[in-house]
Formats: C-alpha cells, sequence, structure tokens
C-alpha cells in the first residue's frame, strides 16, 4: 500500500489548479471560532483543514475527469461550471470530501479500537513529512496547516497498520505465509525466451528458403537446451542460443549489405574488431551478473470485472479487428506459458506467422528466498493485492454506520471554489 497516494495527488491538486486558473488568487484563508470544526462524525469533530485537504483532492479529481472526457486541462470555471453524478460541481465536491472524513475517522477509531501504537520510527517519519510541507504555499493558503498535515499522514499510517491487524500474515481476515506462497506461485512463473523474426527489416516475410533455414536453427537450438544435464545448464544454454542467434543476424544483415552496395558500384569496408589482452601483471576485475538478468516473471492471465459484467453501465472499449487478434494471442500464449509448457523443457512456440518463440520455464519456487522474490516489501505488496479490496470494504461499512452533523457555516466558507488555487 502506498501511505501517501492520497497526499501527493492533493498536493498535485494544487500544482494543476494553479497552471489552469485564469483568476485572481483570494485571500489566505482564516479560521473563526465558528468554523474551526467542519463537521462532526460520530461524535470526533473533524477539523476544518482535513475538510479542506478533502476537498481539494476531491477537486483533483473532478478536474483529471473532465480533462480525461475532453482532452485538455479544464480551467477553473470549466470545473465550476460542470455536472457530476447529476450533481453541481460544489455539492459533488462537498461530498466526496464528507465521505473522505467519515473514511478518516473510520481509521482514528478503528486504530484505538485494535489498541494501535505508532512506533518511534513511524512519528520521526510523519514528523520529517509535515515539515517538508508545512512551509508550502499550496496548504498555508488554504488553511491547512501543521496540525491538520500531521493529523492527515498519521491516519494513513494508522489505515496500514489496521490493514496488518487483520489481514497480515496469520491474521485474524490473512492467511498463513505458506498459503500467500501458494497465491503467488498459482499465479506468476519465470520465463527465459528469445525471438526468431520471419520478417525481414522492410518488414516483409522472407522467402521459402530463409523460412526453412530459421525453423531449422529453432529446432537445432531447442534440441541443444533440452540435452544439457542440469535444470542451470538449460536456463544458460538458452542465453547462448540467443548470442548465436544475433551472430547469424548480424553476419545476414552485413552480407545483404555488402550485397546492395556491390550491386550499386560502391566500395564495400569491412570494419575489424580487435581484441587486447591485459599484461599478466595486470589487475582485472571481475563482475558479478544478475543470474536471473534475461528472465522475466508472467503473470497469469484472468478476466477482469468489467470483462465480466453485464451492466449496462460498464464502460466498454471497442477493439479493432488487429487488436482483438493480437489480445487473443497473448491469452493463447499465457495460456500455453501456465497451462502446457513444462518447467524446464525448452519448446518452440509461434502465436503468430511471424515470429518463433524459443522458450523456457522455469520453477517459481527457486527464487522465493528473502533476498529475491520473497523479501518483506514482496510479501507487503502481495497481502495488499490480495487483500486491500476487502479492507477497503470494511472500512466503508464502518464509516457508513457513522453520524454526521455538518457545520452550514463552515461548508458555506470552506466552499470549494473559494479555495486559492493560484499559489505561485
Amino acid at each position: 500500500m502506498n501511505k501517501f497516494n492520497k497526499f501527493a495527488a492533493a498536493a498535485a491538486a494544487f500544482a494543476l489548479a494553479a497552471a489552469s486558473s485564469s483568476c485572481g488568487a483570494p485571500e489566505a484563508i482564516t479560521f473563526g471560532k465558528s468554523s474551526q470544526t467542519a463537521l462532526t462524525v460520530d461524535g470526533y469533530e473533524v477539523p476544518a483543514g482535513v475538510f479542506i485537504y478533502n476537498e481539494i483532492y476531491a477537486y483533483n479529481t473532478a478536474q483529471y475527469e473532465l480533462y480525461s472526457k475532453n482532452g485538455q486541462m479544464p480551467s477553473l470555471e470549466d470545473v465550476k461550471n460542470a455536472t457530476f453524478e447529476s450533481k453541481g460541481a460544489v455539492e459533488w465536491i462537498q461530498d466526496q470530501a464528507t465521505q473522505a472524513c467519515k473514511d478518516f475517522v473510520a481509521n482514528e477509531k478503528e486504530f484505538e479500537k485494535i489498541g494501535g501504537e505508532l512506533s518511534s520510527d513511524d512519528l520521526a517519519e510523519v514528523k520529517n513529512i509535515v515539515a517538508a510541507n508545512s512551509a508550502s504555499k499550496m496548504f498555508s493558503a488554504n488553511g491547512v496547516g501543521e496540525e491538520s498535515l500531521r493529523k492527515i499522514i498519521e491516519n494513513s499510517y494508522k489505515s496500514e497498520a489496521i490493514f496488518e491487524h487483520y489481514y497480515g500474515i496469520d491474521a485474524e481476515k490473512g492467511c498463513s505465509e505458506d498459503d500467500l506462497k501458494k497465491y503467488y506461485q498459482d499465479k506468476t512463473t519465470r520465463v527465459k525466451y528469445f525471438t526468431i523474426s520471419l520478417l525481414d527489416d522492410t518488414g516483409e516475410e522472407y522467402d521459402a528458403d530463409e523460412k526453412r533455414t530459421l525453423n531449422k536453427m529453432a529446432d537445432e537450438y531447442v534440441k541443444d537446451i533440452n540435452s544439457e544435464t542440469t535444470n542451470a545448464k538449460k536456463l544458460q544454454k538458452i542465453d547462448e542460443c540467443e548470442e548465436e542467434y544475433n551472430k547469424y543476424v548480424e553476419k545476414r544483415t552485413a552480407e545483404a549489405a555488402a550485397k546492395a552496395a556491390e550491386e550499386a558500384g560502391e566500395t564495400v569496408t569491412t570494419t575489424t574488431t580487435t581484441t587486447t589482452t591485459a599484461a599478466s601483471n595486470e589487475t582485472t576485475t571481475t563482475t558479478t551478473t544478475d543470474p536471473y538478468a534475461n528472465e522475466v516473471l508472467v503473470t497469469k492471465y484472468t478476466t477482469t470485472v468489467a470483462e465480466e459484467s453485464d451492466d449496462s453501465n460498464t464502460t466498454t472499449t471497442t477493439l479493432s479487428a488487429d487488436q482483438e487478434a493480437a489480445k487473443k494471442s497473448q491469452q493463447d500464449y499465457n495460456d500455453y506459458i501456465f497451462n502446457k509448457l513444462t518447467d524446464y523443457k525448452a519448446e518452440k512456440y509461434q502465436y503468430d506467422d511471424n515470429t518463433i518463440y524459443i522458450v523456457i520455464k522455469a520453477d517459481i519456487k527457486e527464487r522465493m528466498t528473502d533476498d529475491d522474490l520473497w523479501s518483506e516489501d514482496n510479501i507487503n505488496s502481495l497481502l495488499s493485492e490480495r487483500y486491500y479490496k476487502d479492507f477497503q470494504d470494511m472500512m466503508k461499512e464502518i464509516a457508513e454506520g457513522f453520524a454526521v452533523k455538518k457545520n452550514n457555516t463552515a461548508y458555506s466558507r470552506y466552499s470549494p471554489f473559494k479555495l486559492n488555487y493560484d499559489t505561485e
């Protein structure tokens, strides 16, 4: 999970608004006693600065929606005059900010419920982030002071702690480490491959003789790889075969260029590469290379929710016939990798008429070590991938149960189009 994605997005909103705003900057916002609290959520008084921050985030969302729709950055007036989900801009932005404040309070209350406590390292990070941003005009001009920034940033840390409490390894709603490993192994594999093109540099197909030559080379490569006695040697051999193929391509290209030059009556210059051997008394440096540098991790293709949905409101993108064919080919290749290709058995594969693949699959479990694919960061990323939607739903349900009492004075005073978007 990214603790600061919302924080960064709100900061970006100021920059976007400043770039697109053509009106004069309003006065910097100050709080009166009657508007220091913007709203009360389940008895928790939400400071005006937190509410304003969430208004700016919602404004940025509205601005981006218009940009996505129209292809150009909207001005402040463009956003102000637009409608979102059949609501005017002011109502929509403040509704979004209100919901964000409910989510904020849900984090605060749930963190207290689980007996959460931020570590000294967490608090030090929060302090540094506040210090780095508190002097920014984009916050100070709109009344988002240090205390509000601290609350907002701490809240993101609390959210992560709640997630870990419920959905971490061996947690109440989470899973064991072995189960998480199986989840990863089921959807991920290791592959090494290289391609042999059946098209020349102009995109035209080679003649039948050249195609036969290339197919024979591919068959020999597969045979050579599979003749190796260990899995490690097979993975090394595919690199050697690729290097051999590249040399063939270079030679063929050079010969074609020489023939073309000769037919045109031009002089062909041959460049010779000289290798210099270091003297015996010189020190040589050995560079350790990444043994997995030429590997790729492939994720199993799954149908997305959007593709499965029959909802008439779901936005769909119409693909051209070529795009549909390419998508189908990629899905077929993914199915081949996961369901048909055997570990450590090289094969020749074609999913179109233009390219031959020499491919070998390796056991993903061999790389699931602390210093490689099973690092703490990757474990956290997998937990987030697997459970973050469930976590959001849980927190949303908590937030929806809260009673909200708006401070109408604050909502009027801090209306989104009274904020200062011209911070330059």
